[in-house]
Formats: C-alpha cells, sequence, structure tokens
C-alpha cells in the first residue's frame, strides 16, 4: 500500500476507534469472527489458530492475538474507504453485505450494495489486520455490481489489478 493511502486509512481507523471507545462499545476479544456465507466455493478457508495456553514452566507467554473483526466492523470499514469514489447521494446497504472468507491475505472480501444516481451500484474491498489496525489492499465503487465469476476469483487471491 502506498504511503499516500495509507495517512487517510490510518486516519479513519483511528476514527473508528475513537468512536467505540468513546461510546463504550469497544468489541470484546469474545466477539465471534464473521463467517462466509453460503455462497462461498472455496473450500480451503485459512483455519484460525488455537489459544495460546499458559506454561507452567514460566516460558516467556505468547503474545494474545488482535480480536477479530465483527461483520458490523468490515462493512463499516468498507463503506468509509469507498464514500469518496460515489457521489454525495449515495446510500448504502449495510444488511445486504456480502462477506467471503478468502484463500489469500488480506483475509476477507467485503462487498456492500449500494444505490446513486438511480444506479444499483457495490463497493468491494478487501480487509485484513486487525480491528484496530485495519489492512485494506483494495477497495473501490461501482456503479455496477461484479459479476459472480470475478467475486469467485477475489475470494480465490487472483486478478487483483495486477498482471
Amino acid at each position: 500500500m502506498t504511503s499516500a493511502l495509507k495517512a487517510p486509512l490510518l486516519a479513519v481507523a483511528f476514527m473508528l476507534l475513537a468512536a467505540m471507545t468513546l461510546s463504550g462499545c469497544a468489541p470484546e476479544a469474545s466477539e465471534p469472527k464473521p463467517t462466509p456465507s453460503s455462497e462461498q466455493t472455496s473450500t480451503s478457508a485459512p483455519a484460525s489458530p488455537p489459544p495460546a495456553s499458559e506454561s507452567p514452566t514460566g516460558s516467556p507467554e505468547q503474545p494474545e492475538t488482535p480480536p477479530a473483526f465483527t461483520e458490523s466492523e468490515l462493512v463499516q470499514i468498507c463503506i468509509d474507504v469507498t464514500t469518496s469514489a460515489y457521489d454525495s447521494d449515495v446510500v448504502f446497504d449495510p444488511a445486504g453485505a456480502r462477506i467471503e472468507q478468502r484463500a489469500v491475505s488480506p483475509e476477507w472480501l467485503v462487498l456492500v450494495p449500494a444505490q446513486t444516481n438511480g444506479y444499483d451500484g457495490e463497493s468491494v474491498c478487501t480487509i485484513g489486520g486487525s480491528p484496530a489496525d485495519p489492512d485494506i489492499e483494495m477497495s473501490s465503487g461501482s456503479i455496477q455490481p461484479l459479476p459472480e465469476e470475478q467475486i469467485q476469483r477475489l475470494i480465490r487471491g487472483e486478478n487483483e489489478g495486477g498482471d
């Protein structure tokens, strides 16, 4: 990710974290990880690491794994980074969002339906990292939803704007 993109993304992440902290709704580590939708065709989803156990011999503790994203956090991150791709009259449909676990990093593909200027569009993001420090590799807004074939390629990590 270029440094020109990191500054605005870090600002958005900081504002989200500050808003959650001020509202007293900070995510807890016990919140469930989003599950891929039933339409996912990939069977090689990465497994989550087992919880670290404390060693009775006094060896150094393993660092705590960062809390997992909730579905609403993934959707809001995608909306926040793609809003500027649309005219000011864009209306997002968070309830209609589709979240897919990818076979590559970043781990999540997020598709959020949007309407703008009479078109049914879609925001598309690939998100990894943690809620406190999200890693957004791809984000785009379109006035046309992606075809299912392209969505499946993104899940597999193919054709993401490279060669």
